[in-house]
């Protein structure tokens, strides 16, 4: 587990600094930069950093790690607890039951379905944050664009996290108005990854990778495995484009780390109730496209998509 500590102690802190417990789920880029996003913003706005303490910990991945983290916070008594993806969240929230600590999250598909709030628009309890639902149409909008006869995508989706199994969900339901078919599989851990894409690439006229924290981490593989066998990868997130990807029309992490930096200051700052500050999306999105690998598949580059695109040589 990574801690970091800056300042005191919870037990030795001062009245007006405030402690932020940050709980990640597990380290690779995208949710590493919410944080990054969160601190930037911060300081931007003119917070002090010598106000804030931060508790940094990270669960690699691991409920119990998630659980045990969590509750240490809640002993320690931070003023806010900022939870990172879905499972890191569920952790966070649970530990806080009946407790008056806030928590704010990033990077969760679905609060609703993953049962933090009890809507987004009044989240109820003292739980808000961020979500990082991917425009999905827009997703497949340029699926077609760049591929206009595929007829099949390939998902893969981690069983034991309910934030990939609702994103294939969402995709299924909208896959037929772009005239595709959904291929999944889901897997349980990184060694599961290397054969599922064998099979799916052998199904399947290109991959999309979703923002499930496994899916994501194990990027390299899934890019290796279908570059090699012609396929191309798009995704929701913008964090695996020098791994490969061909073009991502998706989320900027950062950037909802920066929203979440009003969240967390209004309610560190400006005593405002987390159960009545609205869960918030992404804003906007960037599209990415790698011209090497669109040149190493054989893909032309639409012209519609280059007046618009950050091209990447």
């Amino acid at each position: 587990i990574l801690l970091l500590v800056a300042c005191a102690s919870p037990s030795e802190k001062k009245d007006d600094i405030k402690v932020i417990g940050v709980l990640q789920w597990v380290t690779h880029p995208a949710l590493d930069a919410t944080l990054t996003g969160l601190q930037d913003e911060l300081s931007r706005q003119g917070i002090d950093s010598s106000k804030i303490e931060w508790l940094i910990k990270n669960a690699d991945g691991q409920a119990a790690n998630a659980d045990l983290i969590a509750k240490q916070f809640v002993s320690d008594g931070v003023d806010l607890i900022y939870a990172i993806a879905t499972p890191a969240a569920q952790a966070a929230v649970n530990a806080t039951l009946n407790t008056d600590i806030p928590v704010v999250f990033n990077a969760v598909t679905d609060a609703v379905v993953a049962g933090l709030v009890e809507s987004n628009e009044l989240p109820g309890g003292n739980v808000t944050g961020v979500s990082d639902a991917a425009p999905l149409a827009l997703q497949l909008q340029l699926i077609k664009d760049f591929l206009p006869n595929a007829q099949k995508i390939g998902m893969l989706y981690n069983l034991g996290e309910v934030n990939g199994k609702i994103q294939v969900e969402q995709v299924q339901a909208l896959s037929s108005e772009f005239g595709l078919e959904v291929v999944s599989i889901g897997v349980t851990n990184n060694d599961e990854i290397s054969s599922a894409m064998t099979q799916l690439v052998s199904e399947v006229d290109a991959i999309y990778n979703i923002t499930d924290n496994l899916i994501v981490t194990a990027t390299s593989i899934i890019v290796d495995k279908a570059n090699s066998a012609k396929i191309p990868v798009f995704a929701a997130e913008n964090g695996g484009m020098s791994l490969g990807l061909l073009a991502v029309d998706g989320l900027s992490y950062e950037k909802l780390g920066i929203q979440a930096a009003s969240i967390v200051s209004d309610i560190l700052f400006n005593q405002k109730n987390p159960s009545e500050i609205t869960v918030s999306g992404a804003k906007d999105t960037t599209l990415e496209i790698n011209v090497k690998v669109a040149e190493l598949l054989g893909i032309s580059i639409p012209e519609t998509l280059k007046e618009r695109a950050t091209l990447i040589e």
